[in-house]
């Protein structure tokens, strides 16, 4: 809470968060399931002397380059910056705990720009094994980034037995209960995208020679294929999630029903689709069906991101951190600043002085501001007020003020996904106020 937030118009710091997120991690899994693509294709055209195989090979590598390693970085480093100031607390967080986690990964990156730029950049300059020793180096740094991120990101839903402070609370913390089966997850994922960036970049190349273009096809689809074990994996997951996550997919959280269906009905037709093309051996799929097939793809693993991001309501770190950047009451002690149970007794303006106008005291406000105040404290981070992400005014045009305020007391029961209102009863009133001038009562 002492870090300001970043207020952004209509859009809203989460949903900002999301699309970048989305669309990095998207490129950053096609990368890691490429390079095995490439290691493991390049072995065996070496082998078999294939030179027009290893001429789309390098065609490739050039895609792997200039995506993940330039727009992919670009991402990156905008992930970075909008988790920064949309939610600073829960990132100085992760980034305490994790310190040499972070530490790890970024040292795995420097060799992963590194091994794709001499991989591209030396081909048919070196020999062919001493290359090819270059895509599996690649690899096995792309697979690391891969294991150490997804610890971090699993841990965020299920801490598991970890616990603040705790002794060997980084490997309870980064091996917690959903790792292996979310990093199995990806693993799978990551060949999937691979194959289906394969199909995609032959789909706009007119100068491959249709042997070649069989063969890869027919390796892509055998790429996609072992995302079908992404279903066993599917349930491990579920089964190790809060049971208050479970239950949103279940169906009481309606969007994460929704998103989780649509995610798994384009996962089940890609994968299909592959299976289907290989029995019936149609290795020149057409620009249409590329097209949905690279649509799937990024439908199915969005709606699946957008799950996994919406099941961790109403906390940013389980049991620890809500959305807010407040601390739960059970760290009582811990955190003496925005711990929930300190904020209900001194208000959570105390912890957020940034929320008040610049310049202007708290007692210079009349009650509507204060309420103003509050709500860029306790609801910025989720809702825009008039219109927007998550907009406030449509959801209570029709409340009176005595509904709203015992809105405020019980939130977190009615609604799940909302945390417990991180403020004094003072500030409860204040809140009713100024979003009663929302309402079509209080609306000019």
């Amino acid at each position: 809470m002492e870090y300001p937030i970043f207020d952004l118009p209509v859009i809203g710091g989460s949903l900002l968060i999301a699309a970048v997120a989305i669309v990095h991690v998207f490129i950053a899994q096609f990368s890691v399931g490429a390079s095995f693509m490439l290691a493991m294709a390049e072995r065996r055209a070496n082998r078999e002397g294939d030179a027009d195989t290893l001429a789309f090979l390098r065609k490739y590598s050039l895609t792997v380059l200039l995506i993940p390693y330039v727009v992919g970085t670009i991402t990156g480093v905008g992930i970075w910056f909008v988790t920064s100031v949309v939610n600073p607390r829960a990132l100085s967080t992760m980034i305490h705990l994790f310190v040499w986690a972070w530490a790890a990964e970024w040292v795995m990156f420097l060799v992963d720009v590194t091994a794709i730029y001499l991989y591209f950049y030396t081909w048919g300059r070196i020999r062919p094994a001493a290359h090819n020793a270059i895509a599996w180096i690649f690899f096995g740094s792309s697979l690391l980034t891969l294991v150490i991120i997804n610890g971090i990101l699993s841990f965020m839903l299920t801490p598991g037995q970890w616990q603040p402070l705790a002794e060997g609370g980084f490997w309870l913390a980064f091996f917690n209960p959903s790792f292996w089966p979310t990093t199995l997850l990806r693993l799978f994922v990551c060949f999937a995208l691979a194959g289906v960036g394969a199909i995609a970049l032959m789909a706009i190349s007119q100068d491959i020679v249709p042997v070649v273009r069989q063969k890869i096809t027919r390796l892509a689809y055998r790429m996609i294929l072992p995302s079908l074990l992404c279903l066993p994996l599917f349930v491990w997951t579920f089964l190790v999630l809060p049971r208050r996550a479970q239950v949103f997919i279940e169906g009481s959280g309606v969007p994460m029903g929704m998103f989780f269906a649509m995610g798994l009905t384009c996962f089940l037709i890609l994968s299909l689709a592959a299976i289907v093309a290989m029995i019936r051996r149609e290795y020149t799929p057409s620009t249409l069906a590329t097209i949905l097939l690279v649509l799937f793809a990024f439908i199915s693993y969005a709606s699946f991101e957008f799950v996994r991001e919406g099941v961790r309501k109403p906390y940013v770190i389980e049991g620890y951190m809500y959305s807010t950047g407040v601390t739960t009451a059970a760290t009582d002690g811990l955190d003496a600043r925005a711990n929930l149970a300190v904020l209900q007794k001194r208000g959570v303006l105390s912890a957020a002085p940034w929320a008040l106008p610049v310049g202007r005291r708290l007692e210079d406000l009349d009650t509507k501001a204060r309420g103003q105040a509050v709500f860029r404290a306790t609801c910025g981070a989720c809702h825009q007020p008039e219109v927007g992400y998550n907009a406030l005014r449509p959801l209570v045009r029709h409340w009176t003020a005595p509904i709203i305020r015992e809105y405020l007391d019980t939130m977190h029961e009615q609604r799940p996904m909302m945390p417990p209102f991180p403020g004094s009863n003072q500030e409860k009133d204040w809140l009713t106020a100024y979003i009663d001038s929302l309402t079509e009562r209080g609306t000019p």
